[in-house]
């Protein structure tokens, strides 16, 4: 089933590239008179210009509201699907936002195609898991079969797309994700290549280093696009702010995201859309440098405004226009000195190596941005200095700034991006997720015999003493030894607070790495987490044992420990880990053929299987929702039955052999 399904998701990744870059195409014919982006806007008269991108930063913008989305530029929240979300992608949300990047950028927004089609991509890859009811492994896997697929459909560059899973989204490479994403990605590529046309999108380049001198200045081209590259992302980030500050409405920030770029677009044309058109002509060297260091300053500015509005669209593309102005400003000034780097230099493989430069510095993705552009130009004798550019790049905007353009967006929504994917998964539990609540208290000028009669009766391991202050305990322990003392009347008139010792206390965001070196030197397993807005106030405890369970089901994804319910109350969610009976574990799997058109029966099921149904999840009002059992109409191919069993039996329920 998982092969028909990574199948699947890389043909319905294609389609929809394929549909979304013909629409893009017919939408500049129908409102520009024709596909070139650039030269449409450079013969608009200039009221357009300014009108154009603003009614359509307007319109985005309310397109975004209306669905109450989130903006963003969408291979993020990938991101944090594939790792630490369980694979978990909203698609209705995905189709919002590709509509919403339809709009900005057929109107000339300074946006990438590819955030929208990677996002629709990795979406029908959690949908198709979803209505399959695969497990949360698979339905990872499939979210990045779906981005490799809208990539590699997006730019036409398999092996980058494959690199780009790689070292962008997953941060490392397991075989039981690459090989789906490599069958994905070939699915993709065959079918818009087939359908759109094959060959390098920037068309076939040949240019070659003509001294080996040429290498000191592409050196000096990665550490600019190593410099640039954060302050890039500093200035979305700084224009996301002003935006937010200035509009609190979407479609009023959509809208002078859209005036910011007409504005530019009255002297820079070469600014608007995502400057597919641009890269070609700095690659044929037909912009001089003080040309080219305008298209540098006004597309950055023109991007700002774009993403800092709050359109949805990729950033993608316009950081590889502002590395091909980069590059190619540098090969003017190598070609200016002809006694050091010869008379033949070519500033477009300059500009090319400028766009895998601060492409590096933006993803922190060297060998992606390396394959990406050699893939985009046929050239591969560019590739020392591509190695060397990329690397440079990485290495400086690291140090500079340590967030990628992807994971930067994730550190400001507070989701932790750093280490390996067993460390962001643990990072991504809290004290709160696993927190046992109403510990035994007593305040501090309590006797001490209160704070022993708790102990006895069982209530804990430990008594939390509260002075207003600090937290402190009596544990077992001290009660044994307090019970002694007692004999001989040495506590008589002691108070709770006199009797108590420190202990490490938790916060509600420490994370199971912060819980785990907490508890570490902990007798008794337990530490309490103090409340957010009260230091001195117990909200409840966390256990060695609840921690243990909770990396079981993050990091070794068994479901045999703890199970993680989320659940959503009131418009509030929230996340519980409950400890399933030994040998029992927790799965939303699709109705067996066998079930189709009846109704779940629990009772028969439980006889049958010994598993039971706990609910079915069903279309209700065109969007799936789960129902009681008793509730539910007959199964239909694309519901869920949630079921509570052992291993082997839900295996015997789906027809698989255990």
């Amino acid at each position: 089933m998982f092969a028909a399904a990574t199948l699947l998701v890389g043909t319905l990744g294609a389609a929809f590239a394929i549909a979304f870059r013909l629409g893009l195409r017919g939408g500049f014919i129908a409102l520009l008179g024709e596909d070139d982006v650039l030269a449409a806007f450079g013969r608009m008269p200039l009221a357009l210009r300014v009108v154009l991108p603003t009614l359509g930063g307007a319109a985005a913008g309310l397109v975004t509201a209306l669905a109450s989305r989130r903006p963003g530029y969408g291979v993020g929240e990938v991101l944090e699907a594939v790792t630490v979300g369980r694979g978990q992608l909203s698609l209705s949300a995905c189709v919002w936002k590709s509509a919403s990047s339809f709009l900005a950028i057929v109107t000339g927004g300074s946006l990438g195609r590819e955030g929208s089609i990677v996002q629709f991509g990795a979406g029908v890859g959690s949908e198709v898991g979803r209505r399959l009811g695969l497990t949360a492994n698979h339905g990872r896997a499939l979210v990045a079969v779906g981005t490799g697929a809208g990539f590699a459909a997006a730019y036409n560059t398999p092996i980058a797309a494959v690199l780009f899973v790689i070292e962008v989204v997953l941060g490392v490479a397991t075989l039981d994700v690459v090989l789906p994403v490599v069958v994905g990605v070939v699915v993709a590529t065959g079918l818009t290549r087939a359908t759109l046309g094959g060959g390098p999108i920037y068309g076939a380049r040949d240019f070659a280093i003509v001294s080996s001198r040429e290498l000191l200045a592409h050196l000096a081209l990665g550490l600019a696009a190593g410099v640039l590259g954060p302050a890039f992302l500093a200035a979305i980030a700084r224009g996301e702010r002003l935006f937010m500050a200035a509009a609190r409405p979407r479609a009023a920030r959509g809208a002078l995201g859209g005036l910011g770029v007409g504005l530019l677009a009255c002297a820079l044309p070469g600014v608007t859309g995502n400057g597919f058109e641009a890269i070609h002509h700095i690659l044929d060297a037909r912009f001089a440098a003080g040309m080219l260091a305008l298209l540098l300053l006004g597309k950055s500015a023109a991007t700002v405004s774009s993403v800092g509005s709050g359109s949805p669209g990729g950033v993608f593309t316009p950081t590889l226009f502002l590395g091909a102005a980069l590059g190619g400003l540098v090969g003017r000034a190598a070609l200016a000195l002809p006694a050091v780097f010869g008379a033949a230099v070519a500033p477009g493989g300059y500009a090319l190596v400028g766009m895998a430069a601060l492409t590096a510095a933006t993803t922190h993705a060297p060998v992606m941005a390396c394959v990406l552009v050699f893939e985009l130009s046929g050239d591969y004798a560019i590739v020392l200095p591509l190695l060397l550019a990329t690397a440079v790049a990485t290495w400086v905007a690291r140090q500079l700034r340590p967030a990628s353009v992807y994971t930067d967006e994730l550190r400001r929504r507070g989701v932790a991006w750093e280490g390996s994917v067993a460390e962001r998964l643990a990072r991504a539990v809290r004290a709160r997720d696993i927190l046992e609540l109403d510990p035994p208290t007593v305040s501090a000028d309590a006797p001490v015999e209160s704070a022993l009669a708790l102990l006895e009766s069982g209530r804990g391991r430990r008594v939390y003493v509260l002075d207003g202050s600090t937290i402190r305990a009596i544990d077992l322990n001290a009660a044994r030894e307090l019970r002694s003392e007692a004999a001989r009347g040495a506590i008589d008139g002691r108070t709770a607070g006199s009797c108590a010792s420190a202990v490490p206390v938790a916060r509600v965001e420490d994370t199971l790495f912060e819980l785990n070196e907490k508890l570490w030197n902990v007798d008794f397993g337990e530490i309490p987490v103090s409340a957010p807005t009260d230091a001195s106030k117990v909200l409840g405890v966390v256990t060695r044992r609840a921690l243990l369970g909770a990396f079981d089901r993050e990091l070794l994804q068994r479901d045999l420990l703890l199970t993680r319910v989320v659940w959503s109350e009131g418009g509030r969610e929230g996340v519980d880990y409950l400890e399933l009976p030994v040998g029992q574990r927790v799965e939303a799997i699709a109705p067996p053929a066998h079930l189709l058109g009846t109704r779940a029966n629990v009772g028969t099921l439980r006889e049958r299987y010994r598993v039971t149904v706990v609910a079915v999840q069903q279309s209700i009002n065109g969007q799936p929702g789960w129902r009681d059992p008793e509730d539910s109409t007959a199964l239909h191919r694309g519901d869920r039955l949630l079921v509570i069993g052992e291993s082997a039996r839900i295996h015997a329920l789906r027809g698989e052999v255990p």
